[in-house]
């Protein structure tokens, strides 16, 4: 049986699932005091030469102090057209403001203005009053500082393909040895 690499999987299936509602994913991680948390975030960009997912967050979130304390965490995408899920285990991310974070700035330009928006008002979590929440008319031109990256670098992919019988399921795991001899390692197991 041939198992094709994963980050080709995850191109060709992004490209037959162009649907917005097709890049939506569950991150779950622990908070920073250890309990399980599982939350949906909109995956901004897929960048296969780096094998690198790239999503947003606010720095004053709750999840942020969680990956502080425990960076590992798992991201589940569930693409409809064929049926196909992965799974991507690694470490998180976080990049904000820092000099050359010129993927953060045009990932930014891309958002819509309701999206920018949400990143000037009150923290997430935050208690709210029966008085307006102040917000701006408008959204910024560039990123307020609590704007960052959530990047993952898969170590480990799980990727599960429902839409053939029999079913196909497949693990990738990056095994880091010495120099040049770090490598995914691929293998079919039962779905």
């Amino acid at each position: 049986m041939s198992i094709s690499p994963w980050p080709a999987l995850l191109s060709e299936a992004l490209s037959l699932n162009t649907d917005h509602r097709d890049r939506y994913v569950q991150l779950a991680s622990l908070s920073d005091s250890g309990e399980a948390t599982c939350r949906t975030l909109v995956m901004r960009r897929w960048l296969p030469d780096e094998t690198m997912l790239v999503a947003t967050t606010d720095l004053r979130s709750h999840k942020v102090r969680g990956l502080r304390h425990h960076p590992q965490g798992e991201i589940c995408w569930w693409l409809p057209t064929r049926n196909e899920q992965f799974r991507f285990r690694g470490t998180v991310i976080l990049q904000g403001a820092e000099p050359g974070s010129s993927l953060r700035e045009e990932i930014w330009d891309d958002l819509a203005p309701a999206g920018k928006l949400n990143f000037t008002g009150p923290a997430p979590g935050t208690a709210l009053t029966t008085a307006p929440v102040p917000r701006l008319a408008t959204p910024p031109a560039t990123p307020p500082d609590n704007f960052v990256l959530l990047m993952m670098q898969p170590l480990r992919v799980d990727y599960l393909r429902l839409d053939n019988m029999p079913h196909q399921r497949w693990l990738y795991e990056y095994h880091r040895g010495d120099g040049s001899h770090r490598s995914w390692h691929a293998r079919a197991i039962a779905p």
